[in-house]
């Protein structure tokens, strides 16, 4: 049944589904320190409980230009490749249950949408999209021309 769990959140502009197995908490941030020659997506590093996680921004993910990080203002912690990772989230609307189905993304997405969502979800009459936090954490290198 937990594979039916997800966190409902407003990511960069857009609601979204995360599968709950991804998400390690959901926190307020304090302020965040800066990273010198960091890549653009990553909004600074913060502590918590005695560890260092590293912000992400998902809107620089998406093409979207980057937001202000706001103490207090709510992140969705996770685990990749056992570091710690926060992406700013909009809003954080709901953990739930969601019978339906899982489905191929219908429609075209944005280049940056397209890279980060799995697939969309049904939930109360609209349209999810599933993304993977492991996906905003590390961007393609763009190639030289």
């Amino acid at each position: 049944m937990m594979e039916k769990l997800y966190l409902v959140a407003r990511i960069a502009d857009t609601r979204v589904a995360l599968r709950s197995r991804a998400i390690h908490s959901v926190v307020a941030v304090g302020t965040p320190v800066e990273v010198p020659a960091a890549p653009p997506h990553v909004a600074g590093l913060f502590a918590l409980r005695s560890r260092v996680f590293t912000l992400i921004d998902p809107h620089v993910v998406v093409g979207l230009a980057p937001v202000t990080v706001i103490e207090g203002q709510r992140v969705i912690v996770v685990d990749v490749a056992d570091h710690g990772y926060a992406l700013l989230a909009d809003a954080i609307e709901d953990v739930c249950f969601i019978d339906a189905p899982e489905t191929r993304v219908a429609g075209k997405l944005l280049p940056g949408w397209a890279r980060v969502a799995d697939a969309m979800i049904e939930h109360e009459g609209a349209s999810l999209l599933v993304v993977d936090p492991a996906h905003f954490i590390t961007l393609p290198v763009a190639s030289a021309a």
